[in-house]
């Protein structure tokens, strides 16, 4: 009824035969559609009309216009930018709670004070106490670093310090959130890392990067001089690629990356340098100590020549990267919160003295060693020998002349051929940071739960805004760049063929040298006509 806030039933047909018409869009609001479509344009923030028109068609079954779209489109980003102010808002409490919750973590925020007293984002740094002396007391000291760019509506990008377990696993040791990754942030990071385990200037610490970070490059070498420093040699390879093409190449280059002695290197180097001189002074300006097996120090129990380790963790945060801040650090503290749980009961149910990766690894040595024969030399001192390739095996050192066994604190292919020639356990003669004990050691502390966010301690600070958006020069791109093996695992061929060098045939008169359009025969019809 039309002054009444009821209606009447003039007729009523109880079957209907007829199909429901959804060409009008007016049965919804750009509101309604806003509020529907809010977490995927939180996702992809720059989602065009059409596409959220087509989308809403094929979910709801309603046409709905462009303009809507656009109009609500505009609804959602005003909604996210206000929970967005919000969640920056609430990070000093958020932090707050933390340290209450867990005793001896670190929080640090850091925020930019404007000429006109707005206070904004700057870099927000968390570091548990539980983890950090899991790794303190489980883990070897090799720490990798890395970072990784913020996916959805929230601007900045992730730093992330991470190790690996006694298994080979990913340890997720400290994260921060920066809104960009440049030298000064990077010092700032490492500066409060290295404070945490109080590391001093390095010494005793392994620290993995990729290649192609100058800045990361330049702050350890200031910040840690005594540190050894590692780079991924897939990205020095990766870049390498691109200017000498060649299978020849790549086996040489990965030839260089694990031999283990500076005889072996050496001898691969000058095999690249009599090929192709540019090559081989690419390489050498890489700093090959950083990247090959043959300048790794002794002792540290870690032969890892690539950081696929910072790319496993940010690909299980991947979905972390594209909402709000307190909630994308909400989801990273519950993963490995859930993780160290998760592991701690899986090395409880271990009836093992080393970890299962390890004891995979002395297996596969195992059916290796069958072709090397072994002779004593003296007491414990062994020559092990395969055709013209021999090596000097010292069973009281643990010492290879290959120096693998030196490097990562478990027996070689020859010391494994050593001690099966004398019928002893090869897991005797592994480091005892390969033990379950050792594996145990890293899990064995738990992260406390948080309180609702209702429970959070009220701060008087400043109450931080989001930072300013910055625009890079260029056209956004929408796609992450993906390496020449990544696609070539999801498809793609790994080298592609261009058509620059073939010899060109008109489709026309089929003679060699032009094109349809340069094709004199071509020319003349068009010009007679």
């Amino acid at each position: 009824m039309s002054k009444e806030k009821t209606f009447q039933i003039k007729s009523l047909e109880s079957e209907h035969n007829c199909c429901r018409v959804f060409k009008f869009g007016s049965i919804v609001t750009y509101r309604w559609i806003g509020k529907h479509f809010m977490s995927q344009i939180i996702e992809i923030p720059k989602i065009s009309a059409k596409k959220m028109k087509a989308k809403v068609s094929t979910t709801f079954n309603i046409n709905v216009s462009v303009g809507q779209c656009i109009n609500a489109k505009k609804f959602a980003l005003q909604e996210i930018e206000g929970s967005l102010i919000e969640h920056y808002g609430r990070l000093w409490s958020y932090g707050e709670e933390i340290i209450r919750s867990n005793l001896g973590s670190t929080m640090r925020l850091d925020v930019d004070i404007m000429p006109d007293s707005i206070t904004l984002f700057s870099k927000f740094y968390v570091c548990f106490k539980v983890v950090r002396d899991g790794w303190l007391e489980g883990c070897r000291p090799v720490i990798r670093l890395d970072g990784c760019f913020l996916k959805g509506i929230v601007i900045g990008e992730v730093l992330s310090a991470g190790g690996r377990d006694v298994n080979n696993h990913i340890y997720p040791i400290t994260w921060a959130v920066v809104c960009v990754e440049n030298k000064e942030t990077w010092k700032w990071f490492i500066d409060l890392r290295m404070d945490d385990i109080n590391g001093g200037l390095g010494a005793d610490i392994t620290l993995l990067s990729d290649g192609h970070k100058v800045r990361l490059l330049q702050v350890v070498k200031e910040r840690c001089p005594e540190a050894e420093q590692r780079m991924c040699a897939r990205h020095i390879v990766a870049n390498f690629s691109k200017r000498f093409t060649g299978q020849e190449y790549m086996k040489l280059f990965w030839r260089a990356v694990r031999a283990s002695t500076v005889e072996k290197f050496r001898g691969v180097m000058e095999k690249i340098k009599s090929i192709d001189t540019y090559a081989y002074d690419y390489l050498i300006d890489r700093d090959p100590a950083t990247w090959s097996k043959a300048f790794f120090q002794e002792g540290r129990d870690c032969d890892a020549v690539e950081n696929g380790v910072s790319e496993s963790f940010n690909y299980a945060i991947r979905h972390a990267r594209r909402i709000p801040i307190i909630t994308m650090l909400e989801e990273i503290r519950l993963f490995v919160m859930e993780r160290i749980y998760t592991k701690r009961v899986e090395g409880m149910e271990w009836d093992l003295d080393i970890c299962p990766k390890i004891r995979k690894r002395i297996e596969e040595l195992k059916v290796k060693q069958r072709l090397w024969a072994v002779t004593p030399c003296g007491y414990q001192k062994y020559e092990v020998r395969f055709n013209d390739v021999a090596y000097g095996v010292d069973l009281i050192a643990k010492k290879c002349l290959c120096r693998i066994w030196q490097i990562t604190g478990i027996p070689c292919l020859h010391g494994v051929a050593t001690i099966s020639y004398l019928n002893h356990d090869v897991e005797i003669y592994v480091s005892q940071l390969y033990t379950s004990k050792a594996y145990l050691k890293c899990y064995k502390y738990s992260i406390n739960p948080l309180s609702s966010s209702d429970m959070w301690p009220d701060v008087p600070y400043h109450k931080p805004l989001p930072p300013k958006r910055r625009r890079l020069p260029g056209r956004p791109s929408m796609k992450m760049k993906r390496d020449a093996i990544e696609r070539e695992l999801n498809g793609a061929s790994r080298q592609t063929v261009t058509r620059r060098g073939s010899l060109i045939r008109c489709g026309i008169c089929k003679e060699p040298g032009h094109n349809k359009k340069k094709c004199p025969s071509n020319q003349q019809r068009n010009t007679s006509g």
